[in-house]
């Protein structure tokens, strides 16, 4: 059980029995109902050596406790047996609440049909790619799916849509969205095929580059920074100060100075140089 589970039981408990002892009642549930407490809807009261939270308007407790817990209005716990999104906003008013359970959709371009097999089979993806621009398909717990050869991940839509127009040897790439979720990355790091390595395309900025390391916790020497030739000289025309301006990304810049990776070492290297990060749009120009 969870807090929000333990804390949604207490609640329960609460409203059913009228009162809860102070040890049962743990320090959410007293934080949780603190504005019943100084209304009076609340009151706390001896209970042989210690106390008891004690309901003094029930209807107003419950009416209280229901914002914050809607399936206290039923028997059971609520919304069992449906995916966690919904069982959260259900239970919690917030579909975050609970671990997602949800299959991750994987959004792909392809031009090589051996770069993607389905039950160790090659796919039919590049044709699907040529007709409707993309192929996606569903990522769930023993994904019948793998990866092969050199495949690549871009973190913006942008370069994903225009990424055939890139010179790089990759047959496949997945739109990463950003951050991609640590359940896309696990699945990479279980492919079985020797072959099978990752070219990353990330913004050429603190974040971008804390997405590589963070990839290649995972998939080691699989997994590298796509670094053109022309870098250097896409830095000096079309760096961007603001890349730099959120703290939290000068926290991580002072964190990837002592990197040693040599890709990154050398983007550093051009982001102090500059002043400034690159937006990987610029690859397209």
């Amino acid at each position: 059980m969870n807090r929000l589970e333990a804390l949604e039981a207490r609640a329960r408990q609460l409203l059913s029995q009228g009162s809860l002892s102070r040890s049962q009642c743990g320090a959410s549930l007293i934080q949780l109902v603190q504005p019943l407490l100084d209304a009076g809807v609340l009151e706390w009261e001896r209970s042989g050596a210690g106390q008891r939270l004690a309901v003094r308007t029930l209807d107003a407790a419950r009416a209280f406790l229901l914002q914050r817990f809607p399936a206290l209005e039923s028997e059971t716990a609520g919304a069992e047996g449906v995916p966690a999104r919904v069982q959260g906003l259900a239970r919690y008013r917030d579909s975050k609440a609970v671990a997602n359970d949800t299959p991750e959709i994987v959004c792909t371009r392809i031009w090589k049909d051996e770069c993607l097999s389905l039950w160790d089979k090659p796919t039919v993806a590049s044709l699907l790619t040529a007709q409707h621009g993309v192929f996606s398909f569903v990522l769930g717990a023993g994904s019948p799916y793998a990866l092969h050869g050199e495949c690549a991940l871009v973190e913006n839509p942008t370069v994903f849509n225009g990424f055939d127009r890139l010179a790089t040897e990759a047959g496949l790439v997945i739109h990463g969205k950003g951050r991609i979720s640590e359940r896309l990355l696990d699945w990479m790091a279980a492919q079985r095929d020797p072959n099978f390595c990752l070219v990353h395309f990330p913004d050429y900025d603190p974040v971008g580059l804390d997405e590589f390391l963070r990839l290649r916790s995972k998939l080691a020497d699989r997994v590298r920074l796509h670094c053109p030739s022309d870098l250097p000289d896409l830095f000096a025309r079309y760096s961007k100060p603001g890349l730099l301006a959120n703290p939290h990304s000068r926290t991580i810049l002072e964190r990837l100075r002592h990197s040693e990776d040599p890709s990154v070492q050398l983007v550093v290297a051009l982001i102090d140089h500059h002043s400034g990060g690159l937006e990987q749009e610029s690859l397209l120009v």
